[in-house]
């Protein structure tokens, strides 16, 4: 997991026109009552992530996947906000 964490902060930070829409949408996935335990850090919770990959890639291994899916999300997001306004 700290792997998958770690290489998808990677493919953002080399996007800047990412940054915005990474932030906004780690705080719409945060964890309920984030703020009650360590490390007090608003991100989705462990469970949860572990059923999307899970139901996105099956078996397979998503390093392979996912640095580019994590971009492509990150665009729909950012192109799906702009077209609703």
């Amino acid at each position: 997991m700290k792997y998958l964490l770690s290489r998808g902060t990677i493919e953002i930070i080399v996007r800047p026109q990412l940054w915005v829409i990474a932030i906004m949408q780690l705080w719409y996935l945060r964890k309920k009552n984030w703020y009650k335990s360590f490390p007090f850090l608003p991100f989705p919770a462990g469970e949860y992530i572990n059923f999307r990959l899970l139901t996105a890639y099956g078996n397979e291994d998503p390093n392979d996947y996912l640095g580019s899916d994590l971009v492509t999300y990150l665009k729909w997001c950012r192109g799906w906000k702009t077209s609703i306004k």
